[in-house]
């Protein structure tokens, strides 16, 4: 190996006395460029996300030991299946293999474990790697997402930028506050959040409980109007029952009462005036006889309208009551113009037997009557 160069060869006899190797012109280059990826392009070698598990390397250029790498186009590379109950993390580099005198991308398959970790990347006097990006395998997924890629890029402590001819820019410390700062700030919102989703379930519940109580008291108190209105309604039909009862009973009373009265009335009536028709003259008689017929009539039409049970059956047993009432008091009348009242003072007096039946008062009667008649008083 050479310890210093480049310096021109010169044949001797045939033969140059000095022959650079390819490590002599790494340890050269290696003096002034130093390892990492270069930072343009911008996205040069970034990892992305693409469809399913593949996922795919930016074209860029990376050096390492004073080694140059090119990526010319887009890489297309597939991550291993997803475990079923764990997850992991794979991590994807730029390998410098001296053994096998080449520099490619490759993927360090993660270890399955509730709290996966990264593989470390090796650094030896044969392999070196750069680490491009982290990548979240979650268990069970069949699809990689860019929130699951974490840069790796700009981290010196994995990998770097190259930004001059002695040193690149140290980027691990402003990676370590973002990341610091990411997990805490995930762990802040993960805290509230659980927090919160604590809090809402206590509310549902106490909701849930409100509501259930709220149901209950509700049924309950349907089932007790229900009852209170069965038990109201079925003690108001039996007052109407009974009421119908008493009401039927009573009518049936009534008619019984006005059937009876009517009939021994009309007996006691006949039975007087036979006693007395032939004390009267003729047509005084048949005059009496025709009063006696319309009565008569007037009686069986209130029967009528009594079995009726209407307006008119009272209005005209009251009216009834009135005639009787004046003809009561026919000891006092004026003979003039109330004549007419004799012959129901007759009937009523003998009706009601407020009076004594005597031949005078038939008589007096009869008498009204024809004053009546020729005052011209019906």
């Amino acid at each position: 190996m050479a310890n210093s160069l480049p310096f021109n060869a010169v044949a001797v006899d045939g033969e140059y006395d000095r022959v650079y190797k390819a490590e002599d012109w790494a340890w050269y280059f290696a003096t002034f460029i130093a390892n990492g990826i270069f930072p343009k392009p911008s996205d040069g070698l970034q990892v992305v996300a693409y469809s399913g598990m593949e996922i795919r390397v930016n074209a860029g250029y990376a050096f390492i030991n004073g080694y140059a790498f090119r990526n010319p186009a887009t890489l297309s590379v597939t991550l291993d299946t997803a475990e079923g109950a764990l997850n992991r993390v794979d991590r994807v580099v730029v390998r410098w293999d001296l053994p096998q005198r080449d520099m490619y991308i490759a993927v360090l398959k993660g270890t399955p474990s509730a709290k996966p970790t990264a593989t470390a990347v090796t650094r030896t006097t044969e392999i070196w790697e750069l680490a491009l990006a982290d990548i979240y395998v979650g268990k069970g997924v069949t699809r990689i997402q860019t929130q699951n890629i974490t840069d790796q890029r700009f981290n010196s402590a994995v990998c770097g930028i190259v930004t001059g001819t002695v040193e690149e820019i140290d980027a691990s410390v402003l990676t370590k506050q973002f990341t610091d700062f990411f997990n805490t700030y995930s762990a802040a919102v993960l805290d509230e959040f659980s927090a919160y989703k604590q809090n809402m379930e206590k509310y549902l519940a106490e909701i849930a409980g409100v509501y259930d109580s709220y149901v209950s008291k509700t049924e309950g108190l349907f089932a007790q109007y229900e009852s209170q209105f069965n038990e109201r309604y079925s003690s108001f039909e039996n007052t109407l029952d009974n009421w119908d009862k008493e009401l039927l009973s009573a009518y049936t009373d009534f008619m019984a009462k006005i059937k009876l009265f009517q009939s021994d009335a009309e007996n006691e009536f006949n039975t007087w005036f036979e006693s007395i028709k032939d004390k009267l003259g003729e047509d005084i008689a048949g005059s009496l006889q025709l009063q006696i017929e319309e009565l008569a009539a007037a009686m069986q039409e209130v029967k009528k309208q009594a079995e009726a049970g209407t307006k008119e059956t009272k209005e005209a047993i009251a009216a009834l009551d009135e005639r009787l009432k004046r003809v009561e008091s026919g000891w006092g009348i004026d003979y003039k113009h109330d004549a007419v009242l004799g012959l129901c003072y007759m009937g009523a007096a003998y009706m009601s037997q407020h009076y004594e039946r005597t031949v005078e008062t038939a008589v007096l009667g009869a008498t009204y009557v024809g004053n009546s008649y020729l005052a011209n008083t019906f």
